[in-house]
């Protein structure tokens, strides 16, 4: 037969086996000494002290390892053998003896296969058994059989229990180990793939503590100079590079109260070491809702900031060099067409195509000049944007004409608020432009002002091409043009609804846009009524 596959240890065999047999043998001859010392004699008694220190040596002594894997099922075996060589010599005396037996059965029954279980019922009648082949007398009524069967039907039981809940204690065991390793898999295969990565991410436990972190995290943590003791970064700054970012609104403590949050553009490092990080934060959580925690995540974008800031620069200073000549032309152009008679020059057609061209370039430069501002400054004021509405709805209205679309107007006869009113008429106009720009032939544009007690909206609705749901994440980027507007190649430079956006920002307001493909586009300004003072 072949040998055991599986390595037997020796101390595990005696501490996890044999040692609660060794352990009750040694309670009982204390107490056959106290009570019962003139069976300390005894053939039988001897006889299985000397099978259980034979059964315990055993172990030790005999190579299991190069017998066939049931073999050790010899030592409980053994034991029963002991156990009935006891119970013989204290019949009269300590006939619970046999109770014994217990151990070796329950090492059978965990131990070795289900065939083990007839073993421990032949071997508890054999302890019952072995008076009566030792000469005393045979069974003679009900209770001297019922004396017999009862311990083998008692061990019968205990056997089929055992083994059965070993059965369930090892199903559960493998299922555990094969849970754990997987979950060991899982962990691995997500840190791997997090130091795989170059941006920083960190996991967050729901008391605070860290889950996970990648190898990234610690170059940002060194660079940010963060300080484990009040968990903040002592060199974190703002979009602006030098005002220090506040504890309370670092990405860290957002993330450690459970904020979630995406775009979080700030900086880390000193003046010289400066890093750009965007963060995003969201709640880790299990199918029925239980929190497992927050992950941060920091892409370093220091390369992509430093490029759009010195495009940035490029246009501003392009635009500021373009503007200076085109106001020289378009000031002698107004000269020419006051000093002189156009039409008797036979030139208006020409000179009125160069105004136009003229005009169109100032305006796309000034709004380069205007997108390109991190902050635009309004000075708010009492104004009636009744009157601001209706006058930017005047305005478009001979090109609304001449494209045939429909300009509605809903206003009351006056409202009167807190605000810039020359930037509330760009945001108009730009609103309008894109309205007018985007719908076609027999469309309709609606500007509406509806007042409120504390805030109030500006509402430009149309029936143009619509925006589709992924173009609209992106609808207020600088130089964005949806999918639509370029395969209709409609002129422009995706640069008025970000000057809208910077403009309302500065009012403290907020824009919403509502839109479907081919149904058309609703956007909504909602401004505070009174502006807040520096």
């Amino acid at each position: 037969m072949a040998a055991s596959a599986v390595l037997i240890r020796r101390r595990d065999v005696f501490w996890r086996g044999q040692a609660p047999f060794v352990f009750g043998t040694v309670v009982l001859v204390g107490f056959v000494l106290i009570g019962v010392p003139s069976a300390i004699g005894d053939a039988f008694f001897l006889l299985g002290l000397g099978v259980t220190a034979l059964a315990t040596a055993s172990i030790a002594i005999v190579p299991w390892n190069q017998l066939p894997s049931n073999a050790l099922i010899a030592i409980p075996l053994s034991d029963i053998v002991a156990v009935a060589f006891l119970r013989e010599s204290l019949y009269a005396a300590l006939p619970s003896t046999g109770l014994l037996i217990v151990f070796p059965v329950m090492w059978l029954s965990y131990r070795f296969p289900v065939s083990a279980i007839p073993l421990s019922a032949i071997g508890a009648l054999y302890v019952t058994a072995l008076p009566i082949l030792a000469g005393r007398p045979a069974p003679a009524t009900g209770r001297d059989w019922a004396s017999l069967f009862l311990l083998p039907a008692l061990i019968t039981i205990v056997a089929v229990t055992v083994h059965a809940a070993a059965r369930l204690l090892r199903a559960t065991r493998a299922e555990a180990r094969r849970v754990l390793n997987e979950a060991e898999q899982a962990n691995a295969l997500a840190l791997t793939v997090a130091n795989s990565v170059d941006a920083a991410i960190v996991h967050f436990l729901p008391d605070g503590s860290v889950g996970m972190r990648n190898q990234a995290t610690f170059a940002q943590a060194e660079i940010a100079e963060y300080d484990k003791a009040s968990k903040s970064a002592l060199a974190a700054y703002e979009a602006d590079r030098r005002t220090p970012l506040r504890r309370e609104d670092q990405p860290i403590y957002r993330a450690l109260r459970g904020e979630e949050f995406r775009g979080l553009l700030y900086w880390i490092g000193r003046p010289g070491n400066q890093h750009a990080i965007v963060a995003n934060s969201v709640g880790v959580h299990t199918d029925d809702g239980a929190f497992l925690g927050t992950v941060l995540v920091g892409h370093d974008v220091t390369d992509l900031a430093n490029a759009i800031s010195v495009r940035e620069e490029f246009l501003v200073a392009v635009s500021h060099e373009l503007r200076t000549p085109l106001t020289s032309i378009i000031g002698y152009l107004d000269i020419l067409s006051d000093a002189h008679d156009l039409d008797a020059l036979g030139i208006r057609r020409e000179v009125s195509t160069i105004q136009r061209n003229a005009d169109q370039l100032h305006a796309i430069i000034s709004d380069l000049l205007t997108s390109n501002a991190s902050e635009i400054r309004v000075r708010p004021g009492p104004v009636d944007l009744a009157h601001v509405v209706r006058e930017c709805a005047e305005a478009v209205a001979p090109r609304a004409h001449v494209l045939g679309i429909d300009v509605e107007v809903d206003a009351p006869e006056r409202f009167d608020a807190d605000a810039d009113a020359s930037r509330i008429g760009q945001v108009i106009d730009n609103l309008l432009s894109n309205g007018l720009k985007y719908t076609p032939r027999g469309g309709r544009v609606s500007l509406s002002l509806v007042p409120g007690d504390t805030e109030f909206s500006i509402v430009v609705t149309d029936t143009g091409i619509g925006i589709s749901q992924s173009d609209q994440r992106q609808l207020f980027d600088r130089f964005f043009r949806a999918q639509e507007v370029r395969d209709q190649a409609t002129q422009g430079l995706g640069l008025g609804l970000s000057i809208v956006r910077t403009i309302v920002d500065a009012h403290h307001g907020r824009i919403d846009v509502e839109s479907l493909p081919g149904k058309g586009s609703r956007f909504t300004v909602t401004l505070p009524l009174h502006q807040r003072r520096r």
